[in-house]
């Protein structure tokens, strides 16, 4: 202290150790800047704000690249995008399980039908089969039939010939009728001729007349009978030609419907062999077919196990993101310096991540409380919202635009909780589509407000080296 007056030397030690009461604080967590007045010599409290300064400075690289990090980290897109096809492809293997069950269900239904069809084929089969015996049969006796009715038709014939021969009898018996009549006439005139002496001749006369009237008569009835039998026997004849004409039309159809049996018999062999292929074909297929659902079951099995491993990944994403969000807030809070172009780029960070949590929230990697998505007002940008008191900031369509923004972002993001809340899963994912929306509405509003405060002189902004693909 040589060449020094005592008073400076004792201002010199005040100075510095009221700087070192400051640094102690510093050093204590306490980074807000001093109050220089209890100090001789300014420089000092000028010197400890200007580290302490620097430090926030130094530290806000470290805030931003955090802000940048949880940009990357913080978007759950990826897992959500996983997630979605997981569940997309999940809800096609449990589609394709049950179809398969209704596959197997239908294929067994098919194979116990063809079984019965390959019953009734072989039963179709024997009928057809006795079918074509008993038309053989059918035949067989319609052809004898027919012999028969031509021997009795021959018979008839010669039965008719018999008949002309009888009546050409019955024309000799009416020939003597008449010649004996004739004479008889004669001998009664000549016994009226010989008076006494020819009466007994008369008498003889006279019965061979009657003989000659009877005989006479009875011929005439049997010329009328034989006309009558020979009239019922030429019908009889024309009806048994009528019938073995019908007999034999019937025979020729009976043996084209034969030749038909016979055809379809051939047909129907075929169909059975084709039917107990198939048989054996669906019986193959049920088989591979329960083997496919066993398959399908197993790859459900698989899925679950996947959406079970994406859940745990994504839950271990989450609280990384969680630990580094908490460190940049802890940052932001004591340890920098952050301008307002840094505090527009956090404000939108803080809202994507917003919008993620609300995403964890429905699909339950955290539970979040409704109070942390319905307060536009008291998160940290509708609190610098509420503080801007320039009128050329608070006046500008981009400002509003916001504002209207901001609030209908936690709108939707408050309407997603309560779907979920309320148990309505597809509600909950309409809502977070429509909160998703909002948020890029919101980044959009952002940026264009953080280029209208460029042009008000905003102009500060943190530099950091950003890594991306």
């Amino acid at each position: 202290m040589f060449g020094k007056k005592k008073s400076e030397v004792q201002n010199t030690n005040h100075d510095v150790e009221l700087m070192m009461s400051m640094m102690d604080k510093v050093i204590e967590g306490d980074f807000s800047e001093i109050d220089v007045s209890p100090f001789v010599d300014k420089r000092y409290g000028e010197k400890v704000n200007g580290m302490i300064q620097a430090f926030k400075k130094a530290n806000n690289n470290f805030v931003m690249r955090l802000n940048e990090a949880m940009e990357s980290i913080g978007d759950n897109s990826y897992v959500k995008n996983t997630f979605d096809q997981v569940q997309s492809q999940y809800e096609s293997i449990n589609d394709m399980e049950e179809a398969s069950h209704h596959l197997e269900t239908s294929i067994n239904d098919i194979s116990t039908s063809m079984e019965d069809i390959r019953d009734n084929t072989h039963d179709i089969l024997d009928v057809i089969q006795k079918s074509a015996v008993g038309m053989n049969e059918s035949i067989q006796v319609v052809n004898e039939s027919s012999e028969k009715i031509g021997v009795i038709n021959g018979q008839m014939q010669k039965f008719q010939d018999k008949i002309q021969k009888i009546g050409e009898i019955v024309d000799i018996v009416k020939a003597v009728a008449s010649q004996s009549n004739l004479l008889a006439l004669n001998a009664s005139i000549e016994a009226a001729r010989a008076g006494e002496a020819g009466k007994g001749f008369a008498v003889v006369a006279d019965q061979v007349r009657e003989l000659s009237s009877n005989t006479s008569s009875s011929a005439e009835d049997i010329v009328k009978y034989v006309n009558e039998l020979r009239n019922d026997i030429t019908e009889l004849a024309q009806l048994m030609d009528d019938t073995t004409t019908k007999l034999a039309e019937g025979n020729s159809k009976v043996e084209g419907s034969l030749n038909d049996i016979n055809r379809m018999t051939n047909q129907m062999e075929v169909v059975k062999d084709k039917v107990d292929n198939i048989f054996k074909a669906i019986d193959k297929q049920t088989t591979v077919t329960s083997n496919f659902s066993s398959q399908v079951e197993n790859i459900a099995v698989s899925y679950d196990e996947l959406t079970k491993d994406c859940m745990a990944q994504g839950t271990h994403v989450y609280k990384i993101s969680r630990y580094i969000d908490t460190t940049r807030s802890d940052m932001v809070r004591g340890f920098a310096n952050v301008t307002t172009q840094d505090w527009l780029k956090i404000f939108e960070i803080d809202h994507f991540i917003l919008m993620w949590r609300v995403y964890s929230h429905e699909i339950g990697f955290e539970e979040l409380k409704i109070t942390q998505l319905n307060n536009p007002t008291s998160c940290k940008l509708g609190v610098w919202l509420g503080k801007q008191t320039d009128p050329a900031i608070t006046g500008s369509q981009e400002f509003a635009a916001v504002k209207n923004a901001h609030n209908e972002l936690h709108r939707c993001a408050t309407e997603t909780w309560k779907a979920k809340d309320a148990g309505n899963t597809e509600k909950a994912k309409e809502c977070f589509k429509n909160t998703y929306d909002a948020f890029y509405v919101y980044r959009d509003a952002i940026r264009k407000l953080q280029d209208k405060l460029m042009t008000l002189g905003y102009t500060d902004k943190t530099k950091i080296v950003v890594f991306r693909n």
